[in-house]
């Protein structure tokens, strides 16, 4: 179920589906993460924060370069921007699914533009994130996410 901003002002992490953190508590293993986004600074911030959740941390700078990566590379999950040049974070999602990529997309933005939500809901977002965001909520929202993406290798 997607909450909303109007739901909880104080929510900054959005959640689309019941997360088993049981399960994922025990799942210690940290997952390879693609982090795409237009700004270099705050890919760069973003890597920082977030270097010690994933063993692995590749860095797009558009849609279209991260689609590059995941034709190539194998990753847990995926944290996007939502509006970039090129392809945007809704359509990168788009093409994932097309190609049967599901593991988990987190869409961190700072426009909450209801027919982007309602798309990326169809199309299985696992987790919107606002701009700006509260450092431990995305944190956690990322390991949740890499180790759900693990998780789906094991099943």
């Amino acid at each position: 179920m997607l909450k909303s901003a109007e739901d909880d002002e104080t929510k900054k992490v959005w959640h689309t589906e019941e997360m088993n953190t049981e399960k994922l508590k025990n799942f210690s293993a940290k997952g390879r993460l693609l982090i795409i986004d237009d700004e270099s600074e705050l890919r760069e911030i973003l890597f920082s924060l977030l270097e010690d959740s994933a063993s692995e941390i590749y860095q797009a700078s558009n849609g279209l370069e991260g689609i590059e990566l995941l034709k190539s590379q194998k990753f847990d999950a995926v944290l996007s921007d939502e509006k970039m040049p090129k392809k945007s974070g809704l359509e990168v999602l788009k093409w994932m699914r097309e190609n049967n990529l599901h593991i988990p997309f987190i869409i961190h933005t700072g426009y909450g533009q209801t027919d982007m939500i309602q798309e990326a809901r169809r199309l299985g977002v696992y987790a919107f994130v606002d701009k700006p965001w509260n450092e431990a909520q995305l944190i956690q929202t990322v390991q949740n996410a890499l180790r759900s993406g693990m998780e789906q290798k094991t099943n």
